[in-house]
């Protein structure tokens, strides 16, 4: 199976990212690493997670679909 490289964004400044999983990955633990500051019962705190994990359960089964 061949693979397409993209070479552009077609966005003016912004590089194409050569791994996105991973770069995803680390982006919401960086989020999850934020809200352990925020105040339990935080509104914000509480979506904003329950968000977060869902994205990441989610990704987690997209990439192993893609190895099966």
């Amino acid at each position: 199976m061949t693979r397409v490289l993209k070479k552009t964004t077609g966005l003016t400044g912004l590089e194409v990212c050569e791994t996105p999983q991973e770069e995803r990955r680390l982006f919401y633990s960086k989020i999850l690493d934020a809200l352990e500051f925020m105040p339990s019962n935080a509104a914000y705190k509480k979506y904003t997670e329950q968000i977060t994990k869902a994205e990441r359960v989610e990704m987690a089964i997209i990439i192993n679909v893609k190895y099966l």
